[in-house]
């Protein structure tokens, strides 16, 4: 079964990668026909988590921007998965009233392959107060997904000083420093020492350890935690997950209630980062920092001295 499943990842992997050589050359064509006619159309094929994708967003609203370009995006992760396209679904990019049916995308998988004269700089150039200006200006939200997490802090969050946590506990160490569990606990109890009895915390994390740590040394009546799928091996729920819908949609809106927070606690994650996007008036703080060859936007603006 293992021989099987390795066979068929060499294909698929083939497969995927002659296409995008065949769309390679095709894409030139596609690009300067929708130049022509003032847009930008493009479908990217990502294996990244939500904030990721989301990051990649803002660098094409970017460059449509300067450009005064009307964009057409697209992300698909080039898997079977289900909701390979869900991304999309959640992160909607205006103008919707246009008809885009007739509409030819071009594929990439980086901006490399754009083939563009001129190198694309977009992320060193984006900063949290223009990100946040493309995000109202372009980004519609899913409508329920929107209601889910109103109603959310509605019920939660309502009388309380509420404190984002978020702790990254798959996939980071090759970025930034692990951190760990008794340091996060730490910067909370020092919190309620500080803010006693109306504080509570929103804890979002893709490490069910990590939880389950914090449920056994932080009193339940102090904790805002959401029930879903977290990961119990380590392996980054973006990859291994089967639902891939669930995963964007859960993603989403974490990053939208760590936004409502009064202040973030976090460990280094994109997706976390993106909060400020969303409300730039947050107040961060870094409980580590990604290694130098890692800090790249939004996280290189939050950057200051980690707390612990």
């Amino acid at each position: 079964m293992i021989k099987l499943k390795v066979a068929y990842t060499r294909v698929f992997n083939f497969l995927i990668h002659r296409y995008f050589e065949l769309r390679f050359k095709k894409n030139k064509e596609i690009l300067a026909k929708n130049f022509e006619n003032g847009r930008f159309a493009i479908e990217v094929f990502s294996k990244m988590g939500f904030g990721a994708n989301l990051i990649w967003v803002l660098e094409i609203l970017a460059f449509c921007e300067e450009k005064n370009l009307t964009p057409y995006i697209k992300f698909r992760n080039p898997s079977k998965r289900v909701g390979a396209t869900s991304f999309s679904e959640f992160i909607k990019v205006q103008p919707q009233n246009l008809k885009s049916t007739s509409v030819k995308y071009a594929a990439i998988r980086n901006f490399s392959e754009l083939n563009f004269s001129n190198l694309w700089d977009y992320n060193a150039r984006l900063t949290i107060e223009r990100a946040h200006f493309l995000v109202k200006k372009y980004i519609i939200l899913d409508p329920q997904l929107l209601r889910e997490v109103n109603t959310f802090e509605a019920l939660n969050f309502k009388g309380h000083t509420v404190i984002g946590i978020h702790y990254r506990g798959t996939d980071k160490i090759t970025e930034a420093p692990a951190v760990r569990y008794e340091a996060v606990l730490s910067v909370m109890q020092q919190q309620i020492i500080e803010k006693k009895k109306e504080l509570k915390f929103f804890i979002a994390s893709d490490d069910q350890g990590f939880v389950d740590f914090v449920r056994k040394n932080i009193p339940e009546s102090a904790l805002i935690i959401r029930s879903l799928k977290r990961s119990g091996n380590g392996k980054p729920i973006h990859i291994s997950f089967k639902n891939y819908r669930a995963v964007n949609r859960e993603a989403l809106v974490d990053c939208l209630l760590l936004s409502k927070c009064s202040k973030l606690y976090k460990t280094a994650s994109i997706l976390s980062g993106c909060s400020v996007i969303f409300n730039p008036q947050l107040e961060v703080e870094m409980l580590n920092e990604p290694y130098p060859e890692y800090r790249f936007f939004p996280e290189k603006f939050l950057i200051s001295k980690p707390k612990i």
